[in-house]
């Protein structure tokens, strides 16, 4: 009768991380590059040693962006199946 029941908080905070890592690396170098910002150049520094210019900067962030929102989506719909 003792039933252990666990809350999901360490899957939740998984979800949150990827997140972030799509919000840092994905959704502000884009920003960054649209505006041409140097206030976010932290996020754009995995990216620098491709030297793509043009379109093509774009590519990386955008990888990892679609990349995090798969995985949290995956994330969330196996959360919610257990």
């Amino acid at each position: 009768m003792n039933e252990s029941r666990e809350t999901g908080g360490g899957m939740r905070l998984v979800v949150n991380l990827v997140g972030v890592v799509g919000i840092v690396f994905g959704v502000l170098p884009i920003v960054r590059y649209l505006l041409d910002l140097s206030i976010f150049g932290l996020t754009t520094a995995p990216y620098d040693w491709l030297r793509l210019e043009g379109a093509a900067r774009y590519l990386p962030p955008a990888m990892v962006l679609v990349v995090c929102i798969v995985v949290a989506y995956v994330l969330e719909q196996r959360m919610n199946r257990d």
